[in-house]
């Protein structure tokens, strides 16, 4: 299920917008930013945007075109997957904001909720000021083409799949940019450890002393300690169970502004309004989880949400005074299992 949080990445449109749609169905469908409506596109979803985003995968040469029939099933699922994969998207098969800008492409001119998604997201990375209204102007270019420079990416103001890859998830790229920095700081360390070796004689001695007490007790120590690093790593790699995080929460309801109903799992929460459920990141948690959650209790993470990213987490509560009412809150979150 899509919950928009602050950022609303897909609002309503008028019947015009379809009315108009209909006229040209002899003809290939002209797909725009402004077409996607208010539902997140997930696995059994049926309408004319599912067509229109089948209709984008059939252009990246990810779909089969017998395939576009405005039915999201596996084989869109899997095409979805495959594009983000190839991206350096979340590859979670679910069509979001990030998914749906990377694939239209947004550009100077384009107007619509996508666009929207897209300003608030740089005005959190302090890329963007304007306001964030769903037009694409010109301060919004200037504000991709500055986050591109910055991420060490293509400068050319277009918002494409990898200025979503790094916008959202860190590419190859940042972290191509980011590996000169980290032989630098070993370089400094290096340097600074070489003068203190070059102390007096007394505290050369006393050194010496120590490093070999040291490592006596080493050897009598080491394949111990060494099988329980390699537990340990294991354990906090694969299994985040027993993991305690700070986690900037917010709140939401199954018929929020932008909201299915229907969770990334498949939970129909408007039949379940008190059902304790989480959305989360599932790099960080992952889905299926239980969790407790400080001053929520325990619950299941069974959703995730385009905004959800990192250590980010949002409640889902029965009304919508509730979730306006809990605004947005830092939150001790523990992984039971």
């Amino acid at each position: 299920m899509w919950k928009t949080q602050t950022p609303k990445w897909v609002k309503n449109y008028g019947l015009s917008t379809m009315v108009a749609g209909f006229v040209f169905l002899a003809l290939p469908i002209a797909t725009d930013a402004s077409d996607f409506g208010d539902e997140m596109l997930t696995e059994g979803i049926e309408d004319t945007h599912v067509e229109e985003l089948q209709n984008l995968l059939i252009e990246e040469d990810q779909l089969e075109e017998s395939s576009a029939d405005g039915v999201y099933n596996n084989a869109t699922t899997e095409a979805v997957k495959s594009f983000q994969e190839e991206n350096d998207l979340l590859a979670d098969g679910l069509a979001g904001p990030q998914t749906l800008g990377a694939l239209k492409v947004l550009e100077e001119g384009d107007e619509s909720a996508l666009v929207e998604n897209l300003q608030e997201t740089l005005e959190e990375s302090g890329h963007y000021n304007g306001n964030t209204d769903g037009d694409f102007d010109e301060e919004t270019h200037e504000a991709v083409k500055n986050f591109q420079e910055s991420a060490g990416i293509s400068v050319d103001g277009l918002a494409g799949p990898k200025t979503f890859g790094a916008l959202y998830y860190e590419t190859e790229a940042i972290e191509e940019e980011l590996e000169p920095e980290s032989e630098l700081e070993t370089g400094t360390e290096e340097e600074i450890e070489e003068p203190q070796e070059e102390s007096s004689e007394e505290g050369t001695a006393e050194e010496t002393t120590e490093e070999t007490t040291e490592a006596e007790n080493e050897e009598t120590s080491t394949e111990t300690t060494e099988e329980t690093t390699s537990t340990d790593n294991e354990s906090s790699s694969e299994n985040p169970e027993g993991t305690t995080y700070q986690m900037e929460a917010t709140a939401y309801t199954a018929e929020c502004n932008g909201c299915s109903g229907i969770t990334a799992t498949g939970k129909d929460l408007r039949n379940d309004r008190n059902a304790n459920v989480v959305a989360v990141d599932p790099n960080v948690i992952p889905l299926g989880s239980t969790v407790h959650v400080e001053g929520y209790g325990e619950a299941i993470a069974a959703d995730t949400g385009g905004a959800i990213n990192g250590e980010k987490i949002d409640l889902h509560v029965p009304t919508q005074e509730e979730a306006t009412s809990f605004g947005r809150q830092n939150v001790e979150v523990t992984v039971l299992d």
